[in-house]
């Protein structure tokens, strides 16, 4: 019989307890999970950069793709700065994190690449800079004037016609900086009757720096006449390129990229050439070609073979003094052979042959022949 506790079942008991606790935890891991989903939605939301891959109210995505459609090549530049050259055309360089912007400055550009950038521009390339991702670069040539503060304004007015201002009244940001006056500096905008958006040229090329980097941002680009500012300041000097080092999609070159060209045509061509050799393994694109069997060889290539190493032994003379003594003995034994007209002749040949001091090669292959003749009449 099933025991009891209090009238009820202890089996039924505690499964009302294990499954009350199963409840609970069910019920927690749900509040995780979705609490979790909260946290992240707000993180995605907040962490919107200034990138042209980020779809967010700070990315320039909007702005990339506005560029490519009006015919402008723009791509996106992850390698070394050492890689710029003037055939660049327009690097874009933007702040890195919309948080400290406001705070304090979150410049991510050194000394040493501020050095490469005025490299850069000196060669007759042009640099746009947003906001102050050249806080760190030092007392650099190609570094914008330093910023003060002014009262939050949600627009800035075009300040004199030119280039880069050319059809734009209005341009609608959050600008909160303005920049101290520099010699030889253009103001392209002003906020408060202070710059926000300036140009100067450095050598052959030119920089243009706004203070605000919301002006070409998602949400701002469509506004008021902020797509033609951006058209302006970025189109008409070769390729546009978005720097997205600063953003954390820096990518080194791979060992194939950094190879001279001719060694990576040689590369292609033994790919090629392995490729053909493979192919002709595989597949025939002829009959197969029968190879004649070497004929069998007679005595006379023993004989060439064997004059010839007498030849190289300078050992002539007395191999012709053995052919002869050799053939001699075999006429005694037989004297009815060797009286007859042509095994006479051919003694008195050898033997002529004999008295030579210096036989030559042919004397030597004649005096051979003429003893294989001999034994095979005399034998």
């Amino acid at each position: 019989m099933e025991p009891r506790l209090r009238g009820i079942p202890i089996a039924s008991r505690v499964w009302r307890v294990k499954g009350r606790g199963e409840i609970v935890l069910l019920a927690i891991g749900l509040g995780i999970a979705v609490l979790l989903s909260l946290l992240r939605s707000q993180q995605q939301v907040t962490l919107s950069t200034y990138s042209s891959y980020d779809t967010g109210p700070n990315g320039y995505r909007a702005l990339y793709e506005v560029m490519r459609r009006e015919g402008v090549p723009t791509r996106r530049f992850e390698g070394d700065l050492e890689t710029l050259n003037a055939r660049s055309g327009t690097l874009l360089v933007s702040s890195s994190d919309p948080e400290r912007y406001s705070s304090e400055p979150s410049g991510i550009v050194d000394p040493s690449d501020a050095a490469r950038l005025a490299e850069f521009v000196r060669g007759g390339g042009r640099l746009v800079v947003l906001g102050d991702a050249l806080a760190f670069a030092g007392q650099n040539a190609i570094a914008p004037p330093k910023t003060t503060r002014i009262d939050a304004a949600a627009s800035a007015q075009r300040s004199t016609s030119g280039a880069f201002t050319d059809g734009v009244q209005r341009v609608a940001a959050g600008f909160t900086a303005a920049f101290v006056s520099r010699p030889g500096a253009r103001t392209l905008l002003v906020a408060r009757g202070r710059p926000v958006a300036i140009a100067f040229p450095l050598g052959r090329g030119s920089v243009i720096a706004v203070s605000s980097p919301d002006v070409f941002s998602n949400i701002f680009l469509a506004r008021d006449q902020n797509a033609r500012f951006a058209y302006d300041a970025l189109a008409g000097a070769g390729p546009l390129l978005f720097d997205e080092r600063v953003h954390g999609y820096a990518t080194g070159e791979s060992m194939w990229a950094v190879l001279p060209q001719s060694v990576r045509i040689a590369v292609w061509t033994a790919i090629g050439i392995l490729l053909v050799a493979v192919f002709g393994g595989l597949f025939r694109s002829a009959p197969p070609m029968s190879v004649e069997p070497p004929r069998p060889r007679d005595s006379s290539a023993y004989v060439a073979s064997m004059a010839a190493l007498l030849r190289r032994a300078r050992a002539g003379s007395s191999a012709i003094e053995r052919f002869t003594q050799d053939a001699l003995r075999l006429a005694q034994m037989r004297p009815s052979i060797a009286r007859t007209g042509a095994v006479a002749a051919q003694l008195a040949e050898l033997e002529a042959l004999q008295g030579h001091a210096h036989p030559s090669d042919a004397a030597l292959l004649a005096a051979a022949r003429l003893n294989v003749h001999l034994r095979k009449e005399l034998a």
